[in-house]
């Protein structure tokens, strides 16, 4: 891409209303150093009859906040417009483009940005297999990642919610905030909180919302019509709901309190857990990959907690407590045995 179409670029996400601060600025720099006038000119008159088509219904909202950049350019700078009665829909968008790129660049991003706001920009963090993250939200919730999950939040909030998408597990520490609920996207769960703490877990098709403090709703489905019983639950500290997809509903349960979200404290907690969902737990904890040679060691259940311990003490236990056999190789663990009675 050329200069001439990079700058047409610009343009053209400028009237759009998508165009970025860094990109705004980049075509800011380029006029001072071209001279813009004549160049703004021609680029209006190439594009006066797009401008005139955007007449959709879907735009009010853009022309109204143009209509309000064409006053501030009046009472600031005596720019010169036809008559009210005259004007028609699109040409405040026409004006308004030709007036803000010409002289009033501290509308956008000056003084007033909450009438014109910038697009805010999703962030994606991703905690690979064998490694934990802490991670500051922009109202300042601390959010704790385990092992092989994602995150994904804006880098600013807005509007009505403060809302995140989970994959994995977290454990939140919410700032409170009356007026914003915090929302987290578990795909077709939604956890709802003001200002709590509480752990989610969503790793394959089962999902768990543990409370520590504060209270929480947890729903299936987006919207306030989906708030029937079966679909909605409200939690206290201590308390924990399980959704597995296809299940008609939520199984609650009465968890320990010292025990919600003891993995970031460094603790692989067990409790009653299958074989085959504790090898789970080993490949994110430790990065590994776990085989169960025989099929049926998957009706096996262990128990038990280990505080930064490796993966050969944790395995050590299994076999003591079980009686299997393991081999690690290559990052591979090979666990075998004959079927728990």
């Amino acid at each position: 891409m050329n200069r001439e179409q990079e700058i047409e670029q610009l343009f053209k996400a400028f009237r759009e209303n998508t165009i970025s601060e860094e990109d705004y600025h980049r075509l800011m720099n380029w006029m001072k150093e071209h001279g813009s006038e004549e160049k703004v000119r021609s680029w209006m008159d190439e594009h006066w009859e797009a401008l005139k088509k955007n007449e959709d219904p879907a735009k009010n909202d853009r022309e109204l906040r143009f209509n309000r950049m064409i006053e501030k350019a009046d009472k600031k700078h005596r720019i010169r417009r036809p008559e009210k009665s005259k004007i028609k829909p699109w040409y405040y968008q026409a004006a308004a483009v030709l007036a803000v790129l010409l002289s009033v660049s501290w509308i956008w991003y000056g003084t007033d940005r909450e009438e014109v706001p910038r697009p805010f920009i999703l962030i994606s963090k991703h905690i690979a297999p064998g490694e934990k993250a802490t991670i500051t939200l922009p109202d300042g919730t601390v959010v704790r990642l385990n092992s092989d999950s994602e995150l994904v939040f804006p880098d600013r909030f807005s509007g009505n919610t403060r809302t995140v998408a989970l994959k994995g597990e977290a454990f939140f520490e919410v700032t409170k905030d009356k007026e914003h609920p915090f929302l987290v996207k578990t795909g077709e769960l939604t956890t709802q909180v003001l200002g709590t703490s509480f752990n989610v877990k969503a790793y394959r098709e089962e999902v768990e919302v543990s409370v520590a403090t504060g209270l929480v709703e947890v729903r299936k489905g987006a919207g306030d019509h989906q708030r029937e019983e079966k679909n909605h639950v409200l939690l206290h500290p201590s308390q924990q709901a399980i959704y597995r997809k296809g299940d008609p509903g939520f199984t609650t349960r009465k968890v320990d309190l010292d025990s919600i979200g003891v993995w970031k404290e460094g603790i692989l907690s067990f409790r009653q857990t299958p074989l085959d969902e504790a090898a789970g737990m080993l490949e994110r904890w430790y990065g590994v990959k776990v085989i169960l040679k025989n099929p049926e060691l998957k009706a096996c259940v262990i128990t038990g907690d280990h505080k930064n311990q490796g993966l050969a003490s944790v395995l050590h236990s299994f076999k003591y407590t079980l009686g299997i056999s393991y081999e690690i190789k290559d990052g591979i663990v090979t666990i075998n045995g004959k079927k728990c009675s």
